[in-house]
């Protein structure tokens, strides 16, 4: 997870909110990045400006969501998702993508640049239409590798059904470490605080929380908060 990486962001095109399943295993990648002081401001604006065009252009983008630490604004995220590879290196081309490079230097902190690569189980989603009641959460699980299947046998399915019978749930997505296969990220986009407390108390949620309870060694919830979440909506992806 910690390998520090040459940074490379991306995002992506326009289509519509219908349910969209892909043919081949889409790419889900997690940035953190450390914005140099009083840059936060450049940072948001350029990061808008790669997002928007990025999300409106590029058809093989399906979602791009900026976030930052609560305890730390200096501390970013970018979630990305692309179609495929094909629409990742498409996404590097474009004039919005290299015009973000090109102003990292004077915002980025050069030694907080870290790239998650993960290989995705789960990814769905609504159209997001980010407003101030939008919340997201980041959670990072460590599973025990005894625990690795039947925990994922778990998980999944309930992440489908809350997309499927919650209004107020707008996206799920859960990705497994490249590198270490027992390590989750679950990044999660809710129509408001209320939507997720809802959520908790739900069947789903609660049978989920005591058939793992004792499946895991650590969880770290990221306090994050949504500075720009742009998506195409209707994404539907299961690892088998």
């Amino acid at each position: 997870m910690k390998n520090i990486l040459i940074f490379t962001l991306a995002l992506s095109s326009a289509v519509a909110a219908q349910e969209r399943i892909t043919p081949a295993a889409p790419v889900f990648s997690i940035f953190e990045l450390g914005i140099q002081q009083g840059k936060t401001a450049t940072y948001e604006e350029m990061a808008k400006k790669n997002i928007t065009a990025s999300i409106a252009d590029e058809a093989g983008t399906l979602g791009m969501y900026s976030i930052r630490q609560k305890a730390n604004v200096n501390i970013a995220y970018m979630v990305e998702i692309y179609a495929d590879n094909d629409a990742y290196k498409k996404h590097l081309e474009s004039p919005q993508y290299k015009a973000f490079i090109q102003n990292t230097p004077d915002i980025i902190e050069p030694n907080h640049k870290r790239k998650i690569d993960t290989v995705p189980q789960f990814l769905g989603d609504k159209k997001v239409v980010q407003n101030d009641a939008t919340i997201n959460n980041f959670v990072i699980v460590d599973v025990k590798p005894e625990f690795s299947q039947a925990f994922k046998d778990i998980v999944l399915p309930e992440m489908v059904e809350s997309l499927k019978v919650e209004d107020g749930v707008l996206a799920m997505y859960a990705a497994t470490d490249k590198e270490n296969s027992n390590r989750w990220y679950f990044y999660e986009i809710y129509a408001s605080t209320a939507a997720y407390e809802a959520h908790r108390q739900t069947p789903h949620f609660i049978d989920y929380l005591k058939q793992t309870a004792n499946m895991t060694t650590n969880k770290e919830a990221v306090s994050v908060s949504p500075d720009l979440l742009l998506n195409k909506g209707g994404l539907r992806f299961t690892r088998p």
